[in-house]
């Protein structure tokens, strides 16, 4: 099969780095059930690196006077996430181009290969954290289904959001369910027949679609598909793959579903990334801006008309506090996030969206912050 997501090194790599870091990777993939070389595609020192734009993808280079450049500004002006790698600190001004100048590096005799592989897998969604769906199903008819669900797709270190509340249909959407079906790549959902029927079922469908969301259909057999889930990627089921007395999943149907659900989710990871950073580079040019390019932690570099740069992290879900974050890692200027869908009074209590040291700026307002901000107001 083609791989789901696309790594590459780049620079001047060593021998001994090379295994290291491979060792690293093929570690953490394990409990993904993903095999680097396989699933992960794995590019050492390509002539060029063109990754496709439905495959998550991020580049290491490893700094060295005479690093191999290979094909790394257009990589970093198609927003690609890049980690450079320098030996040491001190050595950094040599050993990385000025293309990567702008951009926060790891330092190698500190951090060594696992800080590195943390940061790849981060920069194309492959943390447990990351890995988040939301379980939409009829509560009344498949609660036990639900549930194996919930186990098996766990183990696979997705993060499964399962609402469990009876009370559900007695009050209004609350906002931390809609906060979670905000915060997914991809919303699972078990089409039964009545799907379509239910109050709150169709309202997670809907308001998935209006965030941008992909949807996994699971088509029971007996269900006829509604003309709303054209755009839903598909995985029918047979009539032996469920049993409609245990309400359980065959095996089979439990390993298609999981390689499909692989497969939407990483494809959402990668165009929710791509159109999102597209939105902040079309709102830096047009400021008269530059944008740099995209490191670890969808951090995005911007120098500004007025040359000041910035260092912006990009949330497409829900963001948090700076407090929350790890400051040794995200030691950000600002984050952009997709407001759509974030209840204002959740937005205020959050702590910082006025806080003009910190700003959190809406998307669809980046052009004017970024204007307001190289205006020196």
């Amino acid at each position: 099969m083609a791989a789901l997501y696309q790594l590459a090194v780049l620079g001047a790599p060593s021998k001994a780095q090379i295994h290291a870091l491979e060792k690293s990777l093929k570690s953490a993939l394990e409990a993904f059930n993903l095999r680097l070389g396989n699933e992960v595609g794995w590019e050492i020192s390509p002539a060029e690196f063109r990754p496709h734009q439905l495959q998550p993808s991020a580049v290491v280079f490893f700094g060295g006077e005479n690093a191999h450049l290979s094909n790394l500004k257009e990589l970093l002006v198609r927003g690609i996430p890049v980690v450079p790698v320098v030996s040491r600190a001190k050595h950094a001004p040599v050993e990385l181009p000025p293309l990567l100048a702008p951009l926060d590096y790891v330092d190698y005799a500190v951090c060594g290969a696992q800080s590195v592989a943390v940061a790849l897998l981060q920069s194309v969604g492959l943390l447990a954290q990351q890995r988040k769906v939301f379980l939409s199903y009829c509560r009344e008819e498949l609660s036990e289904t639900a549930t194996q669900l919930f186990e098996i797709l766990s183990a696979r270190q997705f993060e499964v959001f399962l609402d469990h509340d009876d009370n559900t249909v007695d009050r209004k959407f609350s906002h931390q369910l809609w906060h979670r079906l905000c915060d997914a790549d991809v919303l699972l959902m078990l089409d039964t027949p009545t799907y379509f029927e239910r109050r709150w079922t169709n309202a997670e469908f809907g308001r998935a679609l209006a965030k941008g969301i992909s949807v996994l259909r699971v088509g029971w057999p007996d269900s006829t598909s509604s003309a709303r889930v054209s755009t839903a990627s598909l995985l029918q089921l047979s009539g032996n793959e469920f049993n409609s007395f245990s309400k359980q999943f065959e095996e089979s149907a439990m390993q298609r579903l999981c390689m499909k659900l692989e497969e939407v989710r990483s494809q959402s990871y990668a165009v929710r990334l791509v159109n999102f950073t597209s939105k902040v580079r079309i709102a830096v040019e047009a400021s008269g801006g530059r944008f740099m390019g995209v490191g670890s932690h969808n951090m995005a570099y911007i120098q500004l008309a007025s040359g000041k740069c910035l260092k912006a992290e990009m949330t497409f879900g829900v963001p948090l506090n700076k407090q929350d974050n790890n400051s040794s890692l995200r030691q950000s200027d600002a984050l952009i996030y997709d407001p759509i869908g974030l209840h204002s009074t959740w937005l205020s209590q959050a702590g910082l969206v006025d806080d003009q040291a910190y700003p959190w700026i809406r998307i669809n307002e980046a052009e004017l912050h970024f204007a307001y901000e190289q205006e020196g107001v």
